[in-house]
């Protein structure tokens, strides 16, 4: 919703009592008989109307009904204090009173003139209203205002806005009654701090199912207790809805969405107008309460996304391989660490720990790597390796074999060729003076670390790749005890 500043004129105080208070200058029916304009009375003392003039023209009592020709309502010439006042067409009279529901407490009048200064221009006009020869109120208004397809132009809190027409009534923002807006899922209960600050914490989803954009800003959330949340810049990042849009509002530690008990929240126009109330009870830590099927059902939370069709798919966890990196061949070798990306969503389940392998008839050909994923209802992505066996005695024929994940109640497969060893695993190295000799001078006898070269952080480490490890330190203590050894039986002959 657009507000736009109001045109200032500047008022004498002495007369500033009657102000301009909502125009219909475009309306649906007939422009010569429906247009009107509003004023109001906000002191507390009575205006004779014989005194007023609206853009030169002079003001009486009642109205002339178009149909007849006759005048109705022409009983007072006085607008009594914080009272409205409704001012017609002269001359051949107005069809308002038949159009519009216009409040019998309001107090008739109309132009000495066939029409409401001139004709109230679609394009714009300048509206000047007089009384006892000083400027009381006027108003310069545009058409990117508002005021069309059957609105009026209506001043709220000193700001002229597109309305909902209420004639001789307190004005209405237009999305009072037309805030395109419903509460489609909420997070009462997150795992870690409720009270975090957005993006975190507990939050609110709107969704605005029409097809224009609205301002969210002095929207409240009130929960049963009473207490609000006002939609401002401090509990989302963008106070618009786009239309078929849905936006997040944030708690951030406000006592709104309570875990315990019946709990309800109230949606309210600034005016505190209600747009709708929902009631809820029983929440479950890191589910949201989602809108299915006009029911309400915990889910994972799909925040500022499409609700699922189906809430029960939301608490069956699930495993898919996104990618098995093999070489271009597309083929892998024993003795490999073969490189798995996985794509992991655990629901509401309690186990955590997830296997991956490769085997044959049952028979593993792998070592097995082995994980958890704690977290309930979460999205998870990682690379896992696994080792491959050397197969340096030929035991496995090459071929076909099923790369298999398993664990949360899931269990999936895709087949992977293996093809061929690495070699380098498999060759037998023979312990000799001279190769020792030759090793020594290689290393001369120092050890360096590139500091430059350490990871920052171990994301995984197989126990595989640990021995590994271990084996080397443990290969290069034999070859210092057997260089000792070496030299301490030379020094014996």
């Amino acid at each position: 919703m657009k507000y736009l500043i109001l045109f200032l004129l500047l008022i004498p105080n002495t007369y500033a009592f009657l102000e301009i208070t909502e125009v219909m200058y475009k309306p649906l029916e007939s422009y010569h008989y429906n247009e009107w304009i509003e004023i109001y009375n906000n002191e507390n003392i009575s205006i004779n109307i014989t005194k007023l003039k609206l853009c030169s023209n002079i003001i009486l009592p009642g109205f002339i009904n178009h149909s007849n020709n006759e005048l109705y309502f022409n009983n007072t010439f006085e607008i009594g204090p914080l009272q409205y006042a409704i001012m017609t067409d002269g001359g051949t009279g107005t069809e308002t009173y038949n159009n519009y529901n216009i409040n019998p407490d309001s107090i008739a009048m109309h132009v000495n003139a066939s029409s409401l200064c001139t004709g109230l221009n679609d394009g714009g006009e300048l509206i000047s209203m007089y009384y006892n020869s000083e400027l009381s109120d006027a108003l310069n208004y545009h058409p990117n205002w508002g005021g069309n397809n059957g609105k009026s132009l209506c001043k709220l809190n000193n700001i002229w806005q597109n309305c909902n027409p209420t004639p001789g009534y307190k004005n209405e923002n237009i999305q009072s009654n037309e805030y395109t807006l419903k509460i489609t899922e909420f997070l009462p209960n997150p795992e870690g701090d409720d009270n975090a600050q957005m993006p975190e914490g507990e939050w609110i989803e709107l969704f605005n199912y029409g097809e224009t954009d609205l301002d969210l800003t002095g929207i409240i959330l009130k929960d049963k207790a009473n207490h609000e949340l006002i939609i401002s810049s401090t509990t989302t990042y963008n106070q618009t809805i786009r239309s078929n849009q849905y936006l997040i509002i944030y708690t951030n530690g406000q006592p709104i969405l309570n875990n315990d008990g019946l709990e309800e929240i109230n949606l309210l126009t600034p005016e505190e107008i209600e747009i709708e109330k929902i009631t809820y009870s029983n929440s479950k830590e890191g589910n949201s309460w989602s809108k299915i099927n006009n029911t309400w059902h915990l889910t994972i939370p799909t925040k500022g996304e499409q609700n699922p069709d189906n809430p029960e798919n939301n608490k069956s966890s699930n495993i898919t391989i996104e990618n098995v990196y093999l070489g271009n061949d597309h083929k892998a070798k024993f003795g490999d660490n073969l490189r798995v990306r996985l794509n992991i969503y655990k629901g509401d389940e309690t186990k955590e720990s997830i296997k991956a392998y490769i085997e044959k008839n049952n028979e593993k050909i792998s070592k097995t790597t082995s994980f958890n994923i704690i977290k309930k209802f979460s999205e998870n992505t990682i690379t896992v390796p696994i080792q491959i066996f050397p197969n340096c005695n030929l035991k496995y024929a090459e071929g076909k074999y099923e790369l298999v994940i398993e664990g949360l109640n899931e269990k999936i497969q895709e087949t992977i060729t293996i093809e061929g060893i690495t070699k380098n695993l498999c060759e037998k190295q023979t312990c000799t003076e001279e190769n020792i000799v030759n090793y020594m001078e290689k290393l001369n006898f120092e050890t360096v670390i590139n500091q430059d070269s350490q990871a920052n952080e171990i994301v995984y480490e197989s126990k595989g790749e640990k021995t590994s490890k271990s084996g080397i330190y443990f290969f290069t203590l034999i070859l210092v005890l057997l260089t000792i050894q070496m030299i301490i039986e030379k020094w014996k002959k």
